[in-house]
């Protein structure tokens, strides 16, 4: 009886640490995509800024 709770852990076991695998991998996957979004908008952003109407409209407060 003891050999089959053994065996039952140890599965149980595997089974969480591919779970916890797997939700780590998913993770990183988001980040690195909203690290390529971010890197986006921060292009756009020094591309408006660096417009000379929008630079006047921002210094004269519209």
């Amino acid at each position: 009886m003891k050999t089959s709770h053994a065996i039952i852990i140890v599965l149980l076991t595997m089974v969480g640490l591919s779970w916890l695998s797997y939700t780590i991998v998913d993770q990183q996957e988001q980040i690195e995509k909203l690290q390529e979004q971010l890197q986006y908008e921060q292009m756009k952003y020094k591309i408006i800024i660096n417009d000379p109407l929008v630079r006047d409209a921002m210094e004269a407060g519209g």
